[in-house]
């Protein structure tokens, strides 16, 4: 080949090589900033929570979230819903909406932010329970050993809680358990229909059907909500919470997944703990005992462990907390 010839492409593939280096750290730009977000969100929805009750927060999250997300994806060309996939939807909607939301910020309000966001490291691990349950998943001793370790740490960081007397915290911590496994079920139930229907389309009308089954059950709260006495800063809090941790890191992860493959974007999963308990000792002041650091590292060694037994080890579907 001339020299000529040889310089054109050694010039292809360095442009080459630098297009795809740029591409891996967008990708990873992306996945740090999602991580950042949801960690953030534990941070700033327990700043709101200060102000708002968990019931009127959780309900604004969602009303607001679904007006966004409506007005950046409206599907006016999309064939409607069968009535079976409408009901299936309705179904998500309590499942990865109204219950995910009332229990997680109603969970968050009673503990920690850094406890709330060891807890939530639960999901994988109930995902992958109800998926052997169901019949999605076949069981294996990686898999068991795996949700028994991750157990194992959830119930150490709550029996603490527990037995020193923390009943707000213990009762917290069960409401966020509770989340975990109510996100998870969402998750495996939802896979098929996320897959055929697309995410997206799923998620924009689940936040619209849970925006409607919400108002009755927060009515209550909101009519008691004491609206003047709320200052600036709450309402700084829930307008981050909705742009931030539920849309733009929708939106960032949905990218991700659509760019790199899924073992990445789950492995950025395990920073949001370690991010969420340096954020709450700084900006909270939270003071970290030993046992929420040694209860995390088992959960996440569990989740670990357990997926180099299952072949999908991140779920298709943004996760929206």
């Amino acid at each position: 080949m001339p020299r000529a010839g040889c310089r054109v492409a050694e010039r292809d593939i360095g442009r080459h090589a630098a297009r795809g280096t740029r591409h891996l750290l967008e990708v990873h730009a992306a996945l740090a900033t999602v991580a950042l977000l949801f960690s953030l969100n534990y941070i700033i929805s327990k700043l709101g929570l200060h102000a708002f009750s968990p019931m009127t927060f959780a309900y604004l999250r969602v009303l607001g979230s679904a007006l966004i997300l409506n007005l950046l994806f409206r599907q006016r060309d999309l064939p409607p819903l069968s009535r079976s996939d409408h009901w299936r939807v309705i179904g998500y909607a309590v499942l990865g909406v109204v219950i995910n939301q009332y229990l997680f910020l109603s969970g968050l309000a009673l503990t920690s932010a850094h406890v709330s966001a060891i807890l939530m490291t639960l999901i994988p691990v109930f995902t992958l329970a109800a998926a052997i349950v169901v019949g999605r998943e076949r069981p294996s001793l990686l898999k068991i050993s795996g949700i028994a370790v991750a157990m194992s740490g959830a119930l150490a960081v709550v029996g603490r809680e527990g037995f020193h007397g923390a009943e707000k915290s213990f009762a917290g911590d069960l409401l966020l358990i509770g989340n975990a496994f109510s996100y998870a079920l969402y998750l495996v139930l939802s896979k098929r229909d996320m897959a055929r229907l697309t995410p997206r389309r799923v998620i924009v009308r689940m936040f619209a059907i849970g925006a409607i089954l919400m108002l009755p059950l927060s009515a209550w709260s909101m009519w008691k909500e004491p609206w003047a006495a709320i200052p600036g800063r709450a309402w700084l809090a829930l307008v981050i919470v909705i742009a931030g941790p539920t849309v733009a890191a929708y939106l960032l992860n949905a990218w991700a997944l659509a760019h790199t493959d899924s073992s990445l974007v789950a492995t950025y999963t395990y920073v949001q703990p370690v991010l969420t308990m340096i954020l709450a000792a700084i900006l909270l002041r939270e003071s970290i005992h030993p046992t929420a650091i040694v209860s995390g590292i088992m959960i996440v060694s569990g989740v670990y462990l357990a997926s180099l037994g299952t072949r999908h080890p991140a779920p298709d579907t943004p996760a929206i907390m």
